[in-house]
């Protein structure tokens, strides 16, 4: 009996074939699985730069950094991990930027820096052997510093104090030097010192739609004429500087840019979000809105107004203006070099202006509106009825416990510390 067959060649290659098909579907498998390990390697890895990133901005609250320098940072102990942070100065605030690799993944974080407090006081008004004087409907909530003569109710054109309480919060006795903001000088050599080649230039004109990253270069454009922004959208790292004015439109849309001119006008409906550093004024007509961090700074080395005796013309008041319906939310600072004292405001904000954030002058303020926050001035000043008052509050409104407790604004006796807010 013979036990060897034929076998057809059909069926031979039958057997091929599906030998071939067995083969792709397990090297399809493997493949799979291969692709599958990969990607989750892939994956934790940009969840590691990732968590790397969010951990640096966590540390920065409790250790300091040098400006302009990659400083870098032990997040976890692995080879492949390379974490840095960089600091830089961007006008009142500062620039943190984050970056983390992990193999060949990549992730970058960018923020806003400030400082933000615990506790924040609501008032501290310079000892000047001055009482605080409050009329009208004033109101202050918070924690105060005050001169050694304290607060008492005060008296303008027949008004009195309406008040139940002078002060809505504990008293202490203030110095006769305001406290000092930590970056005031790199503040003066960043607006008054800019180094073109430290930025690319830019071309700016009606109609201009521009977005440069903070990861990348800061663009510049300056220009010795007045500059009148309208009809543009601009945002991220873009300085705008004149020798001789700036003009904000109501169609002009601005986040996160910084302006730098001795005068700076923000016109009516203006809504946006940007730095305005000036030598001299800033105007800020009604309606106007800026979202948080905003900044209006005005940085002059002689305030004291000077009365010619052969021509009898005063030069202009360097001041912040704030006219009504106005929020500006974020700091505003006058900073002075001059001691003489005077009885102008350099800080004038009026019926109904809402600032949410803090305000700071090494000289005076008019406050006739409500400021959600803290408030660091030499004196307060009021003029009604043909009569100037010294350390006055009329009608206005202090309140601390209005302020969001995330707030993150001036580095007051202190570095940065805390994201006011991310960009990119």
């Amino acid at each position: 009996m013979n036990i060897f067959k034929k076998i057809k060649a059909g069926a031979l290659q039958y057997v091929l074939v599906i030998s071939v098909i067995i083969a792709i579907i397990i090297f399809a498998f493997i493949s799979l699985i291969y692709l599958q390990q990969r990607l989750t390697i892939k994956h934790n890895f940009s969840k590691e730069a990732i968590s790397n990133t969010i951990a640096v901005f966590d540390f920065i609250k409790i250790k300091e950094f040098p400006y302009d320098k990659n400083s870098t940072i032990e997040v976890l102990e692995n080879e492949h991990t390379n974490t840095t942070f960089q600091k830089k100065h961007w006008g009142i605030f500062d620039i943190g930027v984050a970056t983390s690799t992990v193999k060949n993944e990549f992730f970058q974080k960018v923020a806003l820096l400030g400082t933000q407090k615990k506790q924040r006081d609501a008032l501290f008004l310079k000892d000047n052997n001055t009482s605080l004087v409050l009329v009208g409907k004033t109101k202050i909530v918070g924690n105060t510093s005050l001169p050694k003569q304290g607060v008492k109710t005060g008296n303008i054109s027949g008004v009195s104090y309406y008040g139940n309480r002078l002060i809505y919060g504990q008293q202490k006795q203030s110095s006769s030097n305001l406290p000092k903001i930590t970056n005031l000088e790199s503040l003066k050599t960043f607006s008054q010192q800019i180094q073109s080649n430290e930025y690319a230039n830019f071309e700016l004109e009606e109609g201009l739609k521009l977005h440069q990253s903070f990861a990348k270069e800061g663009l510049l454009y300056q220009d010795n004429n007045s500059i009148f922004l309208q009809n543009t959208r601009l945002t991220g790292q873009l300085l705008i500087v004149s020798k001789s004015k700036i003009i904000v439109s109501a169609s002009a849309t601005l986040k996160n840019v910084i302006l730098i001119a001795p005068v700076i006008t923000i016109e009516s409906n203006t809504k946006g979000n940007f730095q305005a550093i000036a030598t001299k004024k800033i105007l800020v007509e009604e309606n106007v809105h800026l979202e948080y961090p905003s900044a209006l700074v005005v940085i002059h080395k002689d305030t004291h107004q000077i009365q010619s005796q052969r021509t009898n013309q005063v030069k202009e008041l360097n001041s912040i203006k704030i006219h009504k319906n106005t929020v500006v939310k974020g700091v505003l600072v006058y900073q002075s070099d001059n001691i003489q004292s005077n009885f102008d405001a350099q800080i004038q904000i009026a019926e109904r202006v809402t600032i949410v954030g803090e305000v700071y002058s090494s000289k005076n303020i008019e406050l006739l509106g409500k400021v959600y926050g803290s408030v660091y001035t030499n004196n307060f000043i009021i003029k009604k009825s043909g009569g100037v008052y010294v350390n006055h509050i009329y009608d206005g409104e202090i309140n601390i416990s209005k302020l969001p407790e995330q707030y993150t604004g001036l580095q007051i006796d202190q570095s940065s510390n805390q994201v006011a807010k991310w960009v990119d």
